[in-house]
């Protein structure tokens, strides 16, 4: 969970250098734009300021408005967003941002991976990203993460026991968690880890980011929840996947995807991703890293989400995108 008590101007610095960095090129698509109303109505919550009287924004201004650490860290992360919404990276655009994070004094590692996709590393940016994540999200300990990492190798190239362990979810009461991950996956024709084509134990951990929030598994709705993530991780590999979900399915880059998994092309929706934000910051633990999902597969899901102040959400089975009429790609009450 991140602090955003940014003041009025702060706001309006941030919002200005937004437009600056990747200013809109067509007319008819304005996702700068659109990307600053909701930070400013969702984020900040100050709809009444007015987009039409910034002030202008230069680096040095920049600085100057944010001498708060983590308040300048925050602001150049959403800073690093802005060239990806275009849907194609532009020169001019990655190094206005990257002129604002060195006069502000902070590169994080979402922004080497901006210019490492932008100059086509894609390959050099996919190791340095993974090699980041595993340190990240893997136990501390060396021997835990050996077996965290012997774990995933068994669940990706089959392991029986562990495919039955997660068939048997079916048997929990309906709206716990248990039952709802295994509705989810069988409607969505997942494997589960341990099952032939399964992408490992720690999707199981970002799908139920997906249950819990009630975002879909649609294109848009895996950029939606990347935005919860960064927000709710609060670290700078949490930015990091928001950028990977941009990458996959916005730049229409494979850059992490799995086998099976397509990437696709302008699926950035400007309004959900600002909602996405506003709730991964109210989050109150990391569930990626902090919480065991495990520990909780018979409890109920609007239980969970009262626990882990998430607000706004009511769904409990979320339709499977492709498969379902009714689906959508978010399930919540903004």
């Amino acid at each position: 969970m991140f602090d955003t008590d940014f003041t009025r101007d702060q706001v309006s610095a941030l919002l200005s250098a937004m437009l600056t960095v990747a200013p809109d090129r067509r007319e008819d698509h304005q996702p700068s734009l659109h990307f600053a109303q909701g930070i400013r109505d969702h984020l900040f919550q100050m709809p009444d300021l007015d987009l039409d009287s910034l002030p202008e924004s230069t680096p040095l201004s920049f600085t100057k408005a944010f001498p708060e650490p983590h308040k300048a860290r925050l602001a150049v992360q959403i800073l690093i967003v802005m060239p990806y919404l275009s849907g194609q990276l532009h020169d001019d655009d990655i190094e206005r941002v990257d002129h604002y994070a060195q006069t502000i004094g902070f590169e994080p590692s979402a922004l080497r991976d901006l210019k490492n996709i932008g100059h086509g590393r894609i390959k050099r940016a996919m190791i340095d990203y993974s090699r980041r994540a595993v340190d990240e999200f893997l136990p501390a300990a060396t021997l835990n993460k050996t077996k965290a990492i012997i774990r995933e190798i068994h669940s990706l190239v089959g392991d029986a026991k562990r495919a039955v362990e997660f068939e048997a979810l079916s048997e929990c009461s309906e709206g716990t968690l248990g039952k709802t991950i295994h509705t989810f996956y069988r409607a969505r024709g997942f494997s589960f880890p341990g099952e032939k084509g399964n992408i490992g134990e720690s999707a199981v951990e970002h799908d139920c980011v997906h249950i819990l929030t009630g975002i879909n598994t649609d294109m848009a709705g895996e950029i939606a929840v990347g935005a919860v993530e960064a927000a709710m991780i609060n670290r700078e590999v949490g930015w990091e996947m928001a950028a990977e979900v941009l990458i996959d399915f916005h730049l229409g880059i494979a850059w992490t995807l799995p086998s099976g998994i397509k990437a696709g092309t302008m699926n950035f929706d400007p309004e959900l991703f600002s909602q996405g934000l506003a709730i991964g910051r109210a989050i109150n633990i990391d569930l990626i890293k902090e919480w065991n999902y495990q520990d909780d597969l018979n409890t109920c899901i609007n239980r969970l989400r009262k626990r882990f102040n998430i607000e706004g959400v009511n769904i409990i089975n979320i339709p499977a995108p492709g498969k379902d009429k009714n689906a959508k790609t978010v399930y919540w009450n903004f």
